[in-house]
């Protein structure tokens, strides 16, 4: 530690180096706790804007198949009974009617 020369670096270096390694230190730990406050933040952004997507497209997941609709069956089996109608058959009209189509759902408009 002490040379045959002097004593090392000196009281006043001592200090200074104890200064500089303590603002070393509140800088790395200044550092350290935005790169933590910004990876909480990127991580709270993205998690909301999931959800929103979510919100907007639905779920990801793959839907389970529904089974085919009674009409497609065979026809060995027996006839189903033909649906009621609201109105009062006449000679003009038929008497069941066909189940109305399913309207397309139109996309979304994107919100600010």
């Amino acid at each position: 530690m002490y040379g045959p020369i002097g004593h090392g670096f000196g009281a006043l270096a001592g200090v200074l180096a104890a200064i500089v390694w303590a603002i070393g230190t509140f800088v790395l730990l200044v550092v350290i706790v935005a790169l933590i406050v910004l990876l909480a933040r990127f991580l709270w952004v993205a998690t909301k804007a999931a959800q929103r997507y979510l919100e907007l497209n639905g779920s990801p997941t793959r839907r389970a198949k529904t089974p085919p609709p009674a009409a497609a069956a065979p026809a060995a089996t027996a006839p189903a009974a033909a649906p009621r109608t609201t109105a009062t058959p006449t000679a003009a009209s038929p008497t069941t009617t066909k189940p109305a189509a399913a309207k397309p759902r139109s996309p979304k408009p994107p919100a600010a």
